[in-house]
């Protein structure tokens, strides 16, 4: 089984985005991040995450990653502050928000015992990371407990859709395999063993801890944890991996963005 530093080492030597982009940490990578996020991965999901309500308001960036989230909620005149397991991340991070000429709080941390006392923040929020730790529902309990009574969270996970049953994920590696279709970093749908494999592989052959459930069932363990859903939807589907991606009109990425979306996007408050 995974231990953190195994999470640690593979996110510190594979930052996000770096089987695909290359040049990482640099203002090339940053603008390309930007894009991608704009126009493919978070192209339906700017209402979900309210970037311009929290003005003045504490937050926390759980898992950020190259920064993105924590730009733009700096942007929004938000106080923020980040945490990732991964050193390098830090740096990136850092080197981003000064490319943008903005600031944040940025530092290393373990999202499963975050460095912060008990209901210190307006909003915690955590894009596709929470999934990658071997503790899951540890980060949700922390993440919780440095919300403020009343706060808000917006937590973002792998989930297993209609492409993930039986039959689905059949029809999922064949299409894949007839159109040449590879992730970067990982040939899924020839290396994966099994649907919880594909998954894993998301994010790199390599990575040691990948985790999907239905909608359902991560809304029950949320809620064991202390959150209330407020709203769930369905977002990134990255149509620039399909074959003929430019040519995948607006309306048509909308509605796959929308039903075959592979993570699962939790407005959540305190109970």
């Amino acid at each position: 089984m995974a231990k953190i530093d195994d999470v640690r080492r593979y996110w510190n030597a594979h930052p996000l985005l770096s089987h695909e982009l290359g040049e990482v940490g640099t203002p090339p990578f940053f603008d390309a991040l930007d894009r991608i996020k704009r126009t493919d991965s978070e192209r339906f999901a700017f209402g979900f995450w309210e970037f311009d309500k929290f003005r003045g308001k504490r937050v926390l960036d759980v898992g950020c990653g190259p920064g993105w989230l924590t730009v733009q909620y700096a942007a929004g005149g938000a106080l923020v502050d980040a945490v990732d397991i991964a050193p390098r991340s830090v740096e990136i991070t850092r080197s981003h928000l000064a490319y943008r000429g903005l600031g944040a709080n940025v530092d290393a941390g373990n999202a499963e015992a975050l460095p912060f006392p008990d209901a210190t923040f307006d909003l915690v929020f955590s894009s596709g990371v929470l999934h990658h730790t071997p503790d899951t529902f540890k980060a949700f309990t922390e993440c919780r407990r440095v919300l403020k009574p009343g706060g808000r969270a917006k937590i973002t996970l792998y989930r297993k859709g209609l492409a993930h049953g039986k039959i689905g994920f059949a029809a999922t590696r064949s299409i894949m395999r007839l159109a040449g279709m590879r992730h970067p970093g990982a040939d899924l749908a020839k290396d994966a063993r099994d649907v919880d494999d594909f998954v894993r592989q998301y994010d790199g052959a390599g990575n040691p801890v990948g985790i999907a459930m239905k909608n359902s069932e991560w809304a029950m363990l949320l809620e064991k944890a202390g959150f209330r859903v407020r709203h769930a939807e369905v977002h990134f589907f990255p149509r620039r991996f399909l074959p003929f991606a430019r040519f995948v009109p607006s309306f048509l990425h909308r509605f796959l963005d929308s039903r075959l979306g592979t993570m699962v996007y939790f407005d959540l408050t305190t109970k």
